[in-house]
Formats: C-alpha cells, structure tokens, sequence
C-alpha cells in the first residue's frame, strides 16, 4: 500500500509540476464529469483508472490556459512499471482514441428543470471530434491543432481500450503496476505531461453482449451529408454507411430493423412457391454473423421488420398467404441458425395509437403468424406496458421508464412493475425498457442539456436492476431540419413540452459535403463516418457494467451485486413534487438515483472485485468479507476510491407504423426524416393527453417551490 500511494503521490506531484511550469492549469478527470460552465478546476480529480481486459475506459484532460496557446497534439501511452523497480517496459495492443470536446450552446433547455436535475440554459459537450480521422489510412488530423485564447478551456476526451492480452510483458501480469501516460503538446515551449495509474482487472469483457441492444437508424439520411452534392457516388455511400454501422458497433449498440430484400410468390391456389433467398441471406448473413464488422462479432438481436403485429396482412392479398410467407419466413431462418437473434416489433406505442383497437389488431395479426409454426411463440415485442389480454401473445415487452410501476402515473392502477414483471418472467417473457422524450427530470434519460454526465449510463444500471434482457432506443440519426449541428430538438413536431435537446440524436454527420447543400459538420471537420457524441461513451459504459454485473451474477454473486447496485438505484424516477412529507413523492434527499459518480465507480470497483474473487480466490480477496479491501479489485487494494459517495444521493413504412428507415441494400424500405415519427412518436398534444395533463399538474405543484442552485 505505501509503495502505491507513493507512486500516486508522485504522478500528481509531476502533473501539477509542469502544469506550473507552463502557468496552464491541467486537470484529469472522470468521464462521467460533463465540463460545464459550472465546472470548478480540480474539484474531481481522477486518481485512478480501472478496467478489464477488452474493456474501454474513458477519462478526460482539461486545459485551461492562462494565455493564449495551440495544442499541436495530445498523445497517450500505456507504461508496465515492474514492482521490483526494474526498468519500465512499453506495451503493445492498447488503443487510445482522442477527441475534443464540441460545446453547443442551448438558448431554451429541455422542459422539466426540477432541483439537482436541472435543465438550464448554457454550453454543453456532445459532439467528440475525433484529433485524428478514425476512417482515414494515414495520420490525417481532424480536431487539431486547438486554439486557445487567453483563459480559454479545452477538454480531450481520451477512450482507451484495454486488450484482450497485453503484450510486451516480460514477467507475470501481477507483477506490474500500469500507467496512462499523457502528453499535451504546444506550438510553443515544452509539452505539459503527466501520468494517472492504471488498474488492469485480469478478466476479460466479453466481446458478445449479453443483452439485446436496438437503437434506430436512419441509412438513408447520410448522403445529405457525405460523398458530393449529387448523391451519386455509390463507392462513398457504401463506405460511410459501414463506418456509421462499425461505430454503432464499437459502443455495443445494434440497429433495430434488418429487414433484407425477398419476395413471397403464389400460384393460383394460394401455395407459396419456392422463395428464393440469396438477395435476403446476402444482406442479413454479415450482420448475423459478425463478418460485417472488423472485431467479427454478429449483432445479439434484430427486428425483422416484416409481418408487423397491428398491420394487419400488408400486400398480402389473404391472411392465408400472410400465415403461409411466415412460416416460411421463420422455418428459413431457423435453419440458417439465425432465428434465436429475431424478434418482431409489433406495431409502436399501441396504448398511444390506437389503444384497444390496435391491441386488438395485433392479437388478430399474432393468431396468423402462429396458424403454421409454433416458431413466432414469444418472438413479439410491444412498446409499451403490459397489458394483461396479450399476455399469451407477446414475448417481450418494452415499457418506457416512466411507464413502469407507480413512481410517475397518478391513480389506483397505476403501471405493471417488479412483481407483475417477475411473474411474467417466470413464465419465460422477456422486458426491456427504453427512453425518450417522456423521460422528465428526474427521470433519468439522454438529455444533451443535463449536467449529470453519468445520467445515460445509470439507465443501464436500472435496467440491469430490474432484471431486463435489452434496451431499445428509437433513433440516433434524427437530424432535425438537417442540421444537427445546431438544432438538437423538434419543437415543431413535438411542441415545447416534449421536445427535448438529443431527442433521438446520439450520432453527428461528419461532413457537410452532401445533397443538403453544406449543411453538416462545421467547415473544419470532413469525415467519411459520423462524429460520436459524449452521450454514446456513457451508454456504452453502462451496456459493459451491464456486462460485468451479469459475470458476477453468473459466477453466484448476485445478491452481492444487487446489494451494491442498489447503493446507487433505487428506481428510473419518481414524482417531481418537492415534497418530501408525502409518500412516493420527490424528495431531494431521497434521489431515486445516486448523484455521485464517485459512488458509482467504488461499487464498480467492488463489483469487478467479487469477479476476481470468485475466478482466483487465492489471490484476491473476497470485497464482501474484506470491507477494507474495497474499492478496485487490484490484488493489493490500495488505490482505493477517492469517495464513499451517498446512496441518498422515423421514418415511417407503409402501414403507417414506425420505421427506423430503409437498411443498406434494402430498398423496399420506406424513407422519411422529417415527419417526426418515432418510439416516442410526435403527435398533437391530444394524444399524449394523459401524460400532458399529468406533467403540467406535477410542473404546476413544483413550481409554487422550486429552488435552484
């Protein structure tokens, strides 16, 4: 222990040393800090960086310089110092990918603001622009060299990945200690450099996930944006379009809809002549089977986007050759050994369009896909709550947030929760859970204007907690008036309420060379890919603690999981009255959800504990019996959390319904940007008539006493 607090002694002492030499103040900070104008200059020191084999770990570097710079470069290495003091040795198989920050500035914030959650005018990061072009073969910069007028900030944010296997060791594993070594390189004078440990957990992430991921894409949107103003250059359209697909795929996000090219023929007596399948298994296979990607893992689920529950027969011209084109349809992908991944999203948010009726259209539609195969029991997804007269039917249902339990509708009834869920999965039904523009404070959600970095990632966390399979998220592409860059919500189509800043925006175009006459990326920034945003490193961090979680749990530890967990989770939300003397009421002491990021990486930490534990008991203890080895998972612990922390603390398709728009190579596939459908599709106020009298009574009631700091 003394040897290690020495050594973070003296990584800080060399970080604040050259930050004073060069009179530029130079702060390392988690990742789930969101550098806003609030920020404080070295309130959340990041002391040290932990993660598995395989895993990303982000941290950020922020500048502030006292004159006026240039950063010409910001370089990262991974350094083995041997713990007999021998000379340090250079590894090989990390990847440091650096981005600067990009602020947008949000002269009206998302509806909602309630007190710790609020949502205020300001700059906020989101767009990550990459220092080097991610899609380019060479050296090529993008995000530099950084001006920085006098008192100016800058922040880097640094995503490392950690290898499966790290090489250039020349001894055993437990023999080192690590560090993330940084260089910020000036046009003038000496570089600021410094160092942070590194805490290597010896297990590896795994690459599959474990659970479904379907977030909503908009393919056909990226020629407005890249490859010319014609949209005509094929080669380039293909290009970005993997690169789109390939970064989705790096932060463990899948497409919703793979839906592929086929067609189902029949002779004058209605039986289905022989399909031909080339077109659709040439389009689908890749995806499945990893060969798509440069990592070669397939996606873990997908919506087939045919045959849509609440549709009713489509071009069909009888329910008969609907039952039969689907039963051929399932048996085709069973015996490829693709149809475990498949599921179909029936139509979307049924209790909103439609309600009883559409209901009753997609029990009618499920009785048709069952008449010849048992093969499409269970593989229905619902948007929305369950709903007892399906329960036979559906096999998965995917409520929003704030459509779980009794912590946000008023009434008796209320909303199906823990114990309704359990019982369904006893039964072998599947629920995930999704988020949109529904999602008020404190409900947590993907609001560009939160200051809470960590607020995407907790939703992981939740749904972990409450025992769901997957996550869906409605789109990532929503590129409002085409411009995305500068307008981050639809208040056209979903009115002032419910219109939130990063409303199915997680993607940014990385260009402004397109058929939409420069609109796009700012002028110094042309990439054949998007630009990722801050939000996409946090959810992308919660789908691994999701992962982790799940390795504990199936080693045995989930009690001890849901113990640590539940420190941090309580619930999605709860009502926004501030009044703590009623119960199931908002109350700022009482959070449904931690606050402090440093509480969440201590019981991460805990967590990747247990798992050393559990796979090598005679080296690392037990953090459930060793409280006072808490904190890291490292074989000496002692670089232990620097707090305790509180737990107080679309496009549309033919039918009408919802469509992530067409997919490479799909071209029956309908395309709208701009008609504001979505998993939390835009509607007149009527519609969400329930929700909106209900948010403008809690909005009301809080605002008699609303404080903000």
């Amino acid at each position: 222990m003394q040897r290690k607090s020495s050594m973070i002694l003296m990584l800080l002492t060399v970080l604040f040393l050259s930050a004073s030499a060069w009179a530029h103040q130079v702060d390392v900070i988690p990742a789930t800090v969101k550098v806003t104008d609030v920020y404080v200059a070295g309130s959340v020191p990041l002391t040290v960086l932990s993660a598995a084999r395989n895993e990303w770990e982000g941290f950020q570097i922020v500048v502030q310089a006292e004159s006026a710079a240039t950063i010409d470069d910001v370089q990262v290495v991974v350094t083995a110092h041997p713990k007999d003091d021998a000379a340090a040795e250079s590894l090989s198989g990390f990847t440091a990918i650096l981005y600067k920050e990009h602020y947008l500035t949000i002269d009206e914030p998302s509806a909602g603001s309630l007190y710790l959650h609020e949502r205020l005018a300001g700059d906020y990061p989101d767009p990550l622009i990459p220092l080097y072009d991610p899609y380019a073969e060479a050296a090529v910069t993008v995000g530099l060299p950084i001006e920085m007028a006098a008192d100016a900030r800058a922040v880097i944010f640094v995503d490392l990945h950690i290898p499966k296997e790290i090489g250039g060791l020349t001894a055993s594993f437990l023999e080192y200690d690590f560090t993330v070594d940084y260089s910020i390189v000036f046009a003038q004078g000496e570089p600021l450099q410094g160092s942070i440990p590194l805490v290597v957990w010896d297990f590896e992430m795994p690459s599959t996930k474990s659970m479904g991921t379907a977030f909503g894409v908009s393919w056909s949107a990226f020629p407005g944006y890249h490859c010319g103003p014609n949209g005509d250059d094929q080669a380039c359209i293909d290009r970005v379009t993997q690169n789109y697909a390939e970064a989705l795929h790096q932060h463990r996000m899948d497409p919703t809809r793979l839906k592929g090219p086929v067609e189902f023929q029949f002779d004058n007596d209605g039986n289905l002549l022989p399909v031909d399948w080339t077109a659709y298994d040439a389009f689908l296979g890749p995806w499945v089977t990893g060969s798509k990607f440069s990592d070669g893992i397939g996606v873990a689920r997908f919506d087939v986007n045919r045959f849509k529950p609440g549709s009713g027969i489509g071009s069909f011209e009888t329910e008969d050759q609907y039952a039969k084109a689907a039963a051929a349809f399932a048996e085709h992908l069973e015996a490829m050994g693709w149809w475990d991944k498949a599921y179909i999203y029936a139509t979307d948010e049924p209790w909103l369009n439609g309600g009883e009726e559409t209901y009753a259209r997609i029990k009618s539609d499920i009785a048709l896909l069952r008449r010849y195969t048992d093969l499409w029991d269970d593989k229905v997804l619902i948007t929305g709550p369950f709903v007892p007269d399906l329960e036979e039917e559906v096999g998965t249902w995917c409520p929003v947030t704030p459509m779980y339990e009794n912590w946000f509708w008023l009434g008796d009834e209320g909303m199906a929760g823990r114990e309704e869920y359990s019982r369904l999965m006893d039964k072998g039904k599947k629920l995930w859970f999704y988020v949109c523009n529904a999602n008020f404070p404190p409900y947590a959600g993907y609001d560009i204007d939160t200051s809470i970095g960590h607020e995407p990632r907790i939703v992981k966390w939740g749904t972990w907690f409450e025992k769901a399979t997957g996550f869906l998220y409605w789109r990532v592409t929503y590129w409002v008036e085409n411009d995305p860059w500068n307008v981050y919500r639809n208040v056209p189509g979903f009115d002032e309420m419910f219109a939130r800043h990063g409303d199915g925006l997680l993607l940014y175009p990385g260009d402004h060379n397109g058929t939409h006459g420069g609109k796009g990326s700012p002028e110094d920034v042309a990439i054949d890919g998007p630009v990722v945003s801050y939000r996409m490193k946090q959810i992308r961090d919660g789908f691994e603690d999701w992962e982790l979680f799940i390795m504990a749990s199936d080693l045995g530890a989930e009690a001890y999981v849901r113990e640590q967990v539940g420190r941090a989770y309580t619930q999605f939300g709860n009502f926004m009255f501030e009044n703590c003397e009623s119960e199931g009421m908002y109350c700022r002491d009482n959070q449904p959800w931690t606050l402090d990021p440093a509480l969440m990486e201590e019981i991460r930490g805990n967590v990747a504990g247990k798992v050393l534990h559990l796979l090598q008991p005679d080296i690392y203890p037990d953090p459930e019996t060793s409280p006072d080895d808490e904190g890291d998972g490292d074989v000496d612990d002692d670089l232990e959390a620097d707090e305790d922390g509180d737990a107080d603390a679309a496009g549309s398709d033919e039918d009408g319904d919802v469509s992530d728009d067409s997919q490479p190579g799909d071209e029956d596939t309908a395309v709208s940007e701009d008609d504001g459908d979505s998993g939390c599709r835009s509607v007149p106020l009527s519609g969400r008539v329930s929700l909106l009298v209900l948010t403008l009574g809690l909005l009301l009631a809080r605002a008699r006493k609303r404080k903000v700091v």
